[in-house]
């Protein structure tokens, strides 16, 4: 019995080395991973830094049609007008600030981070205007602020707002089939933030859920 127990503690004891040393390796081929992964996204930085100035594809510049929505309010109290005169790029499939870098040069960067603010400003100017209208609605007529938010949408909008707004109205009105679709459209679109994607997609979710409870 002794010579069993001796037996069985120093297979223990080797086992316990053994796994200590699987996990130490583990520990070092994980560092270094990281370590190549960085040093990798370094040299790519470098040499992206040392890219020539190139032009900003003409494709990317979007020129929005006033003509496509409602009248603009007396006044313009959203800067609709003013938002829309602005120069705007659109990336309808995002890309890094490495990708940016490569793709048209450090010296495009300050240009580029303008001219996505200048599209994002103007679709908050859309989902504020087609907010207000829905507040101020006449005998439940939301047709106007429908039209708003789906131009909003279908040019790239990923502010949570745009969505969940379309997706209230949508609900008031029963509109089950539309309402998925909307959320169709969610999934469908790259956004840059996965969390944001997956709240608005829970978020048409639950209103879907509310109609046919």
């Amino acid at each position: 019995m002794d010579n069993f127990n001796t037996v069985m503690n120093i297979a223990l004891i080797l086992l316990t080395a053994a796994a200590i040393i699987f996990f130490m390796l583990k520990s070092r081929q994980h560092k270094w991973n990281r370590d190549e992964k960085h040093r990798l996204f370094l040299e790519a930085e470098d040499a992206a830094n040392a890219v020539r100035k190139r032009d900003i594809d003409e494709e990317l510049f979007f020129e929005p049609d006033l003509s496509d929505l409602p009248a603009v309010q007396e006044g313009d109290p959203f800067k609709v007008e003013r938002f829309a005169s602005r120069k705007m790029i659109y990336f309808r499939t995002p890309m890094s600030n490495l990708e940016l870098k490569q793709q048209y040069g450090p010296a495009q960067m300050d240009y580029i981070a303008q001219y996505e603010e200048n599209f994002n400003e103007f679709l908050k100017s859309l989902t504020a205007w087609a907010a207000d209208l829905a507040d101020s609605r006449e005998f439940q007529d939301v047709s106007d602020a429908l039209l708003i938010l789906g131009y909003a949408i279908a040019h790239g909008s990923e502010f949570r707002t745009t969505y969940k707004l379309a997706a209230d109205l949508y609900a008031e009105a029963g509109e089950t089939a539309t309402l998925e679709a909307l959320m169709d459209t969610a999934e469908r679109h790259h956004f840059r933030d996965p969390a944001i994607k997956r709240h608005i997609v829970d978020y048409i979710d639950g209103r879907l859920k509310g109609i046919s409870a």
